[in-house]
């Protein structure tokens, strides 16, 4: 808070909290003024009573005491009046507080400053003006404190800041034109304030964190009601939990910057708790909802649509928050979105082996019924279609892959009884299919079918030194290789070619080792 304090300061001072201090801050003052102050005829120019006993030793206001202690007195009782004068005119705060703050400080501002400008010409000549201005302003800063008790809500201690911060210092008030030669600004104690604006801060975060945390809890109660394909049902959580966790900071940045972190801060911690509950519903949801027959994928791809945006939001908006909290934020919103592609991946799988697990060995070549399954499966979502590319080109991958597996694994010689002598060209017919149907979904996705397009050169290739050529071609124009690679020596053996033509070709291309066949090869793709 020390720029809040440094922006709100003009001056330093010391704390005083009784009548015997503020008397003491003007004692000299009042000693040297040039003029007889009775105390009588102050309190009946500022219009209130003037006590007949004020003083212990029974002296009464009325009368001049002829002594140093007396005089003291007197001085005293002038004080004691000024408060009096003070309390009296100041404003009561409303009865409905919470809705009527910014009113009551407009009532207060323009009390204090018309007490002030109203009686500064004569209490000026009188040596009183900054006895005057330094109860206004303990009266001001006591009358805030209680504000400040009774406030319920960020946005009121935030509107009590910004009015201290900003007004009570300007022109509307303490610098205002009538007042700035006797520039009340410098004859205030500073030290009230700062300690005002110190515990101000403590409850706007305290504020901020509870109301943030009930908010945040709201947004996930609609969530778990939100039915129906509307497309606020798919954006509304990211986009209120933003709002949510930026207002505030906003608010905050009229004041401070240095007090809009904080508060960014602890909006970010809520953030992260909320988080914390979102992912184990989320994880529930989609495990449940991935075991269905025919499982609806809009709400995999809303989780993943909200990740990418709040996680956009975080990274964007992080200045000032701490690099920990920041890091395991984004590390939530990732997990989560790991967590759902892997489940998505899951049912794509699920769908690839059910239509190609017999798809090999049958006469009825019906490819386009796999194509079929992925566009029910896989709708397009026009609200997240940058989303749907990046799952879609995971998806088109995958099932590229499992068709090659597949693949090799069939019989070359029953597959051109069961399709048709050119195998290669019935291949490459369902690559071009796979690639078009997956580009309908979400255009623009990368050619993951280029190694099941090679097929047809691969089986009319004759040599072995053209078949190097071939895999080393292969093994920089395929996007896939680095997966499908380990298919590779049963690719070339589905061909035809020996153990000993294997690895000559193997050995031949430079990054690959001949190995022999093993379980190795295959044992990063089990789940397939």
């Amino acid at each position: 808070m020390a720029s809040v304090i440094g922006y709100a300061l003009a001056g330093d001072g010391h704390d005083s909290a009784s009548i015997q201090n503020t008397f003491n801050t003007h004692k000299y003052q009042l000693l040297r003024s040039s003029e007889e102050i009775m105390p009588q005829e102050l309190a009946e120019l500022l219009g209130v009573s003037c006590p007949d006993s004020a003083f212990e030793d029974g002296s009464s206001c009325s009368i001049r005491p002829e002594t140093i202690s007396g005089q003291q007195n007197v001085k005293l009782s002038v004080v004691h009046i000024m408060q009096r004068s003070v309390s009296q005119h100041f404003p009561k705060p409303p009865a409905d507080l919470d809705r009527n703050l910014q009113q009551h400080l407009l009532n207060v501002q323009e009390t204090v400053r018309h007490e002030l400008v109203k009686l500064a010409p004569l209490l000026d000549r009188m040596g009183l003006m900054g006895c005057l201005i330094n109860c206004y302003h303990r009266q001001t800063f006591d009358h805030l404190n209680d504000l400040l008790q009774n406030t319920c809500s960020s946005k009121n201690c935030l509107l009590l800041m910004k009015w201290v911060v900003h007004t009570y210092q300007s022109q509307e008030l303490l610098d205002h034109p009538d007042l700035q030669e006797m520039d009340p600004i410098k004859k205030v104690d500073f030290l009230l304030l700062t300690e005002w604006v110190t515990k101000a801060n403590d409850k706007l975060l305290k504020n901020v964190k509870k109301e943030v945390s009930e908010f945040l809890e709201k947004i996930l109660q609609i969530e778990r009601r939100q039915e129906g394909d509307r497309a606020e049902a798919y954006v509304g959580l990211y986009v209120d939990t933003i709002q949510c966790i930026d207002a505030m900071p906003k608010e905050a940045q009229k004041i401070s910057a240095e007090l809009s972190d904080h508060v960014r801060e602890v909006c970010f911690q809520e953030l992260l708790t909320f988080l914390g509950r979102y992912a184990a519903e989320q994880t529930e949801i989609l495990q449940k909802e991935a075991k269905m027959d025919k499982p609806d994928t809009t709400h995999f791809f809303k989780t993943l649509n909200t990740c990418k945006e709040l996680k956009q939001h975080v990274q964007t908006r992080s200045e000032g928050i701490k690099t920990s909290l920041l890091q395991e934020t984004v590390a939530t919103l990732e997990n989560i979105e790991t967590f759902t592609l892997k489940l998505l991946m899951e049912i794509v799988a699920d769908l690839a082996q059910s239509q190609l697990k017999n798809y090999f060995k049958t006469e009825n070549k019906q490819f386009f019924c796999l194509t079929i399954a992925v566009q029910t499966c896989f709708p397009k979502l026009p609200w997240c279609q940058d989303i749907q590319k990046r799952v879609m080109d995971e998806a088109y991958k995958l099932i590229a892959h499992i068709y090659l597996k597949h693949l090799v694994q069939s019989s070359q010689s029953k597959l051109t009884k069961c399709w048709s002598p050119n195998v290669g060209q019935a291949v490459t017919a369902d690559a071009k299919l796979l690639h078009n149907s997956i580009s309908n979904l979400a255009p623009g996705v990368q050619q993951w079918n280029l190694l099941l397009l090679n097929i047809t050169e691969l089986l009319e290739c004759k040599d072995i030194d053209g078949m190097k050529l071939m895999v080393a071609s292969m093994q920089k124009e395929c996007l896939t290789w680095s997966v499908d690679v380990a298919l590779l020596p049963d690719l070339l053996r589905w061909k035809g070619l020996s153990g000993r033509q294997v690895r000559e070709v193997l050995g031949a291309v430079p990054g690959l080792q001949p190995r022999p066949r093993s379980a190795s090869w295959f044992s990063c793709f089990g789940c397939c």
